[in-house]
């Protein structure tokens, strides 16, 4: 008994009960990347040997309490902890097995009192039967195995599942005892792909119903067959024509034959035929979900009675309505149903009206919401307005707002039943919270009573984070035309007011910033600043085709155009008399599927968008400076369209004329020098601006607030700055230590000082930053990057009274941090909020997690530090050099617990977040699944001391390295290479840059010397 206690509750149990659940979380997120949530839920955080696993963690957390007696005063704050995990723990059990959460969906002017579940059944019910009288839940912790056995009309019919694919598409196979059979691709308003319907099926496409039938009549359109010929009918005329012309279009009544590869179009869709089969039996093939979005799951049964055996192909619908299938015995048929289970509510919920804003001049939503009214019986009818992180509360029952049809006339609400679940969770959350922040200001914690020696001597092999001469954008100078716009008046031309797509209004400036970044990925082009680049293009485009300033990144690229740099000019890609010369190739690349896509295809799509925004400048399509009053949704227009949209005569015929003129009197005072009259006609158009927006727009403050941010272009600048002055510094601070010599006091403090002059920038930066795009700049890559520099430069600072080296280290991977911001797949727009993140919690869990990240940071640059000390280890200096690591690993100690304190009440605040605007604090997704693998791997390591074999100073300072992975997994690895909700690139992956390559290898190599010259001291 006492063995199987000391196994169950030993530190070393908890290390390898860790390290198995962090492993097959992590398979979990590339299982579903692969094949889909649900096939992850099956495989792996819904089978009873994961949710075993955890059981025996609160085991050992519960053990651990009497085993370090954890009940004494003095460490209550280290059992708050413990504790909470084991109430968390409790609360996601109870959530589990009896907690549920569904959906709803309402129209508008109707009610419901039903949610759809999230659990999936099985119906099957007989010929003569009204309605599914047999319902099997389907157990999805054991896929594989369904087995029943039914009875109709006195006889028994055997039931098995034969296969189970978490995503499939339909595939006809032709069968003598098959049904006729249509495969065709339709394009209407709410449906678009390909779909097979057989004979005797109606299938409903959006707002269009078809049926393969002689009989109904109802259907929009009808597909018949009759003496080996298929036919279409319409309620509306068809116009019949062959694919890829224009030509021998007619419209037909009645009954039309049905032809492959030809078009017909009615009133509200086009549909082509692509293969009919006079008998076919339609099958269910296993695909890769992330390669076909039709793809949907499926069930295979066979189906016995007597001797007699058949399949049936049942596929996953939302309702058991759709998507039956049938098989017959004659004389009796039984219909399948595969879906989800429904609950029916003790009230009702009417919509009374959906509603959604949208940012002025575009269709992005900027919020959406449902006024509801609450019908119960015996009392008052409640109204109710519920929108986005306002939720409504209802006999136990939580609604949140989720979808919206996509006509906009109904709505969809997530629906959440998990009191019990919740609160104890929320419990849990709380004491993790209080005994983390206990634990800072206890003076009985390891955090607290641990005491540092004096610093000894230190070395660095810092060209491992040096930024490389390969990652800086290749200068090329080109011969400028040889009169531009002067950049004074340039200044204030890109003061001017511009709309773009997402609906952001902002100064003509910004726009020009971004499109020169995206062409070019500079930040001038032979000479011009990007507002005298924008409106050279406008006035003078044949002086600027010419010049290379296209970014072609890709050899095999730049071998189809023709060029030997890295720029092509627009007339090498789009040639005079010949037209786009990439067209035809660009096509064959979008026909390729994301992941059949190589380095070349990527880069020629990028090629394929510069050369784009080049042909949308020369248009005036960027252009939208004009308000427009009988817009619906606030959008500006072009000069081409804005007279347009104005009835006053004057108006009109202002814009009509305005800006011709305006290109004209730039161009006049290139010559002259004279630019009096241009800047009049702009003060107008700025004037026009002002007095015709329907919204309220940026002061002139903040307008050149902004055109200063972009114009310093303080991050850029910083990241060379930072990583330059750390350099230095730790560079003096090893040479001071090697020769055994005291610098002078003034040098540290000089070093200081520069660091915190660029400090003082970078909060500037976040700042201006801030208030120019109105929320807290932690809502992209780019910006939780240069967050993440800024919470790592502050541990430096933080750190700075225990070792000099914690600032200059922080200082380089401050820098570095940047160096990635500032990388060709960071986008830094500043662009508006999707509803979801419209909220404090933005904020809140945002700057919490990524400010974890800076902590994280510098515990791996000390122990790259640590090891370079152990390779530098010699008989001279064992002694002195031990000293310094035994410092230097307290620190790293120190911060690492911090790093994880703080990533983990991120974390939780995350979940927090996640139940409030979805209605589930823990679904599984990757991002918050990696926050937590991150999190058990830095409790490994800052619990290692506590193991046998683990509690070297060697080992912790490897595992402080090499747990920062997690970090990129957490952030670089689930944001660009899997699917989930927080992924930036939907598991189409972006080029790895070569130096993680090098610098993983180095690492590699630095940890085997360290290792081995660690080993040979130790034993002289």
């Amino acid at each position: 008994m006492r063995h199987l206690r000391n196994l169950l509750f030993s530190p070393a149990t908890m290390v390898v009960l860790l390290i198995m659940a962090a492993f097959f979380m992590g398979l979990a997120t590339f299982i579903e990347n692969d094949f889909g949530p649900e096939a992850a839920k099956n495989a792996v955080y819904n089978a009873w040997w994961f949710e075993l696993l955890l059981f025996l963690l609160a085991v050992n957390f519960f053990g651990s309490i009497f085993d370090r007696k954890l009940y004494k005063k003095k460490k209550w704050p280290v059992l708050l902890f413990h504790l909470a995990f084991i109430i968390i723990l409790l609360g996601a059990a109870i959530t589990r097995y009896f907690g549920y959460e569904g959906t709803m969906h309402i129209r508008e002017g109707e009610a419901s009192s039903q949610i759809l579940l999230q659990e999936k059944a099985i119906k099957i019910k007989t010929g003569e039967q009204e309605d599914f009288q047999n319902l099997f839940n389907y157990d999805i912790s054991n896929p594989e195995a369904f087995e029943e056995t039914i009875e109709a009309d006195g006889e028994t019919y055997h039931i098995a599942l034969s296969k189970n694919y978490s995503a499939a598409i339909e595939r006809a196979v032709e069968t003598e005892k098959g049904k006729p059979t249509i495969g065709f691709v339709l394009a209407g308003r709410a449906y678009r792909g390909f779909s097979y319907i057989t004979q005797g099926e109606t299938k409903q496409y959006g707002m269009l119903t078809v049926a393969f039938s002689k009989t109904d009549t109802t259907a929009d359109i009808r597909f018949s067959y009759k003496n080996d010929t298929f036919f279409i009918t319409s309620k509306t005329p068809i116009a019949q024509g062959k694919m890829g012309t224009q030509k021998q279009r007619k419209l037909t009544n009645g009954q039309t034959p049905l032809e492959t590869k030809k078009l017909y179009q009615t009133a509200n869709v086009n549909l082509v035929a692509q293969d009919l089969y006079s008998s076919a039996n339609i099958t269910a093939v296993p695909v890769k979900a992330q390669n076909h979005r039709t793809s949907r799951p499926a069930l295979i049964f066979d189906v016995t009675h007597k001797n007699e055996r058949k399949q049936v192909v049942v596929w996953q619908s939302r309702e058991f309505k759709n998507n039956i299938s049938t098989v017959n015995f004659t004389p009796t048929t039984l219909d399948f149903a595969y879906g989800y289970k429904t609950i029916k509510l003790p009230f009702k919920i009417y919509l009374n009206d959906f509603e959604i804003k949208r940012y002025p001049g575009s269709h992005s939503p900027s919020s959406f919401s449902s006024h509801v009214t609450i019908y119960q019986e015996g009392k008052e009818p409640k109204p109710y307005h519920i929108y986005m992180n306002n939720i409504l509360k209802m006999e136990g029952y939580r609604f949140y707002q989720s979808s919206y049809d996509q006509d906009e006339k109904g709505t969809i609400l997530s629906v959440n039943h998990d009191t019990a679940g919740t609160t104890i969770t929320y419990i849990g959350y709380f004491l993790l919270t209080l005994g983390f922040l206990w634990s800072l200001v206890s003076k009985h914690t390891y955090l607290r009573n641990t005491k540092i020696k004096s610093l000894g001597a230190l070395a660095l092999i810092l060209f491992l984070l040096t930024p490389g001469s390969n990652l800086k954008a290749q200068q090329h100078t080109h011969q400028p035309p040889l009169n531009v716009v002067t950049k004074s008046h340039a200044f204030e031309f890109g003061e001017l007011l511009i709309q773009d797509k997402q609906g952001r209004t902002k100064p003509v400036n910004t726009l020009a910033s971004d499109i020169m970044r995206k062409l070019s990925r500079k930040s001038k082009v032979a000479g011009m600043n990007p507002a005298q680049f924008f409106l050279e293009m406008h006035i003078n485009p044949e002086s600027l085709i010419h010049i290379p300033f296209i970014k072609v990144g890709n050899e095999h690229v730049q071998e189809i155009i023709g060029i030997n740099s890295n720029y092509a000019a627009y007339t090498d890609i789009v040639l005079p008399g010949k037209g786009y010369t990439l067209s035809g190739m660009v096509e064959k690349v979008y026909a390729k599927s994301p992941a059949e896509r190589d380095k070349a295809d990527k880069e020629l799509i990028k090629v394929d968008e510069r050369v784009n925004i080049c042909y949308g400048i020369f248009t005036g399509r960027f252009l939208r400076i004009f308000p427009a009053k009988d817009s619906t949704i606030d959008k500006w227009q072009t000069p081409e369209n804005a007279w347009k949209y104005t009835q006053n005569p004057e108006d009109s015929a202002f814009l009509k004329d305005v800006t011709g003129i305006y290109f004209q009197e730039v161009m006049n005072a290139k010559k002259t020098g004279k630019y009096a009259q241009a800047k009049e006609i702009l003060d107008g158009i700025k004037k026009y601006q002002r007095t015709h927006a329907q919204y309220d727009l940026p002061s002139q403050s903040k307008i050149d607030l902004e055109i200063s941010y972009y114009r310093w272009n303080i991050f850029k600048k910083l990241f060379p700055f930072y990583a330059t002055v750390g350099l230095i510094y730790l560079f003096i601070l090893v040479g001071a230590i090697i020769s055994g010599k005291h610098f002078n006091p003034w040098i540290n403090r000089s070093f200081l000082i520069l660091i915190l002059i660029g400090f003082i920038a970078h909060t500037a930066g976040l700042g201006i930053r801030w208030y120019i795009a109105g929320h807290a700049p932690m809502s992209n890559g780019y910006e939780s990057m240069i967050f993440v520099s800024w919470v790592t430069v502050l541990a430096g600072f933080i750190f700075k009274r225990y070792s000099s080296f914690s600032l200059a280290a922080t200082a380089i991977l401050g820098g570095f941090t940047l160096m990635v911001a500032n990388l060709s797949f960071m986008d830094p727009q500043i662009t508006n909020l999707v509803p979801v993140l419209k909220s404090y919690w933005l904020t809140l869990h945002v700057s919490v997690i990524t400010g974890s990240y800076g902590f994280l940071g510098l515990g791996a640059i000390l122990g790259i530090i640590n090891l370079i000390l152990f390779m530098l280890q010699g008989k001279k200096n064992k002694n002195r050099i031990n000293e310094t690591i035994e410092s230097l690993t307290v620190i790293n100690h120190k911060t690492l617990i911090l790093g994880v304190i703080f990533l983990t009440i991120g974390t939780f605040l995350g979940a927090v977040w996640a139940n409030e605007s979805w209605g589930r604090y823990w679904g599984w997704d990757p991002k918050e699944t990696w926050s937590l693998i991150t999190i058990i791997v830095y409790t490994i390591v800052t619990h290692a001391r506590l193991v046998k074999n683990m509690n070297g100073l060697f080992v912790f300072n490897i595992l402080s390295v090499y747990a920062f992975l997690s970090v990129l997994m957490t952030y670089f690895g689930v944001n660009y290479y899997l699917s989930g909700l927080h992924s930036y690139a939907g598991g189409d992956p972006v080029p790895i840059p070569m130096f993680v390559y090098i610098s993983i290898g180095m690492l590699i190599m630095l940890s085997l010397i360290a290792w081995v010259n660690h080993k040979n001291i130790r034993s002289v």
